[in-house]
């Protein structure tokens, strides 16, 4: 069966983490200024001929915004989370925790809540098949199914 699909990204998002693993400095908090990369797919286009009303994602925007502009994320392991959610009780930091704060858990965060909200939005016409999570024109971290 043929398939189309449609891209359509979101830039400015500056936020920060850290890799509590890591063995190098990617285990300090550190920020960056992340986009957000979105494949979709359908069998069947819209009476407007699209795989995705664009113009119908200003939730999804406004779910980035409230979890990636200018927040502090936090994998849910990580042994200073209590510190950092004192410093968010302060309001010194807006934290957001996710099961794995780096750039490959992200994109499997945002892979799961984007899908679920476009699959609610076209009643299951249309699926999210990949994430990419740019944090740098150099960096980024791809989730798809």
């Amino acid at each position: 069966m043929a398939k189309f699909t449609s891209t359509k990204s979101f830039y400015g998002f500056p936020c920060t983490h850290r890799q509590w693993r890591a063995e190098s400095h990617c285990r300090f908090v550190h920020g960056y200024s992340r986009s957000f990369h979105f494949e979709f797919e359908c069998n069947e286009l819209t009476q407007e001929m699209w795989v995705m009303d664009f113009g119908g994602l200003k939730d999804v925007k406004e779910w980035l915004d409230h979890m990636f502009d200018h927040t502090f994320l936090v994998s849910e392991d990580d042994p200073y989370k209590d510190t950092f959610t004192k410093l968010d009780q302060e309001g010194v930091i807006q934290m957001r925790v996710l099961p794995n704060a780096g750039m490959e858990g992200t994109a499997q965060f945002v892979y799961k809540h984007v899908n679920d909200m476009v699959s609610k939005k076209t009643n299951g016409r249309v699926k999210v098949i990949k994430v990419e999570v740019r944090e740098n024109e150099k960096n980024s971290a791809i989730f798809h199914t």
